[in-house]
C-alpha cells in the first residue's frame, strides 16, 4: 500500500534506525531484534525534522505498510526485514575512554558509589562525548558528562561488550575509574529550637503575656448626698419667688 509522503519517510527511517544503525540513537535491541517503543520515540523525537512522530504515527506505518516491514508485540518493535545488524561482541577491548550523559540526579551516587546498572539492565556507553550528551539528553535535559578510563578497568576484570560501531555495554564500573565532578555540598540551614516552657516551680507563678492587659475601667460619677440635692431644690424655690 502506497503510504503518504510522511509516513513513507517515517518508514525508511524505522528501516535504517532499527535494521541498521539501532547504536547511533542509542539503542540496543533484544535477541530478537526488538526495541522498546518508548525509547524509540524518544530517540526519534531528539532528531532534527522527526519531533512530530507520536506512538499513533508509528502504529500506522505498521498497520499500513503493505507488505509488512515492522511488527509490533506488546510495547516492543522490529524490522522484519533487518539488515547487517551490530552483533553484540563480548569482551571485545574498549579504547582507553569511553563517556556517559549522567542525570544530575545520580550525581551523588554514582561518585560515592560508581557506576552500577539497574537489574536485569546494561550501561550503555559512546566513543565519543557528543554521542554520550546526546544519549543522555534522552533522560534528562542537561546531563553530567562522565568519563570512563575503559581500558584501565578491563585490566582489573571489568568486562566491556561491543556494540555496533559506537556504543558499549557494560555491566558496573568502579568509582576509581571514572572522571567527574564533585558534586555540590548543600550547606544545611540551622534548626531553630523550638520553644518549650519550663514548668513553675512551687511558689512562683506565670504572667501570661500572650494577652494585653485589659486597662483599667473608668469609675461613674459619685452620687450627691440627698441633703444638699434638698437645699439646692429650696434655693431655686426662693429665687423663683424673688422673680415673681
Amino acid at each position: 500500500m502506497k503510504l503518504p509522503r510522511q509516513l513513507e519517510n517515517l518508514a525508511k527511517m524505522l528501516a535504517y534506525i532499527l535494521g541498521h544503525r539501532p547504536d547511533e540513537f542509542g539503542l540496543v535491541l533484544d535477541e530478537t531484534g526488538f526495541a522498546p517503543l518508548k525509547q524509540l520515540q524518544q530517540a526519534l523525537m531528539k532528531e532534527p525534522g522527526w519531533g512530530f512522530v507520536r506512538r499513533h504515527h508509528l502504529d500506522q506505518v505498521v498497520l499500513l505498510l503493505t507488505p509488512p516491514a515492522f511488527e509490533v508485540v506488546g510495547d516492543k518493535i522490529r524490522c522484519l526485514q533487518p539488515g547487517p545488524l551490530p552483533r553484540r561482541r563480548p569482551g571485545e577491548r574498549p579504547p582507553p575512554l569511553l563517556y556517559l550523559g549522567l542525570p544530575p540526579k545520580a550525581h551523588e551516587r554514582v561518585w560515592n558509589e560508581g557506576l552500577k546498572a539497574a537489574a536485569g539492565g546494561e550501561l550503555i556507553l559512546a566513543r565519543t562525548r557528543e554521542a554520550a550528551l546526546k544519549l543522555g539528553k534522552l533522560r534528562a535535559p542537561s546531563p553530567l558528562l562522565i568519563t570512563i578510563q575503559a581500558q584501565a578497568a578491563t585490566q582489573t576484570g571489568v568486562p566491556f561488550t561491543g556494540y555496533g560501531e559506537e556504543l558499549f555495554l557494560v555491566q558496573e564500573v568502579p568509582r576509581e575509574f571514572l572522571q567527574m565532578p564533585a558534586p555540590l555540598i548543600q550547606e544545611e540551614k540551622p534548626k531553630v529550637p523550638k520553644f518549650t516552657p519550663t514548668p513553675p516551680t512551687p511558689g512562683t507563678f506565670r504572667v501570661n503575656l500572650s494577652q494585653p492587659a485589659k486597662p483599667p475601667q473608668r469609675r461613674g460619677k459619685k452620687a450627691e448626698p440627698a441633703w444638699k440635692a434638698a437645699a439646692r431644690a429650696r434655693r431655686k424655690k426662693r429665687e423663683r419667688g424673688e422673680k415673681g
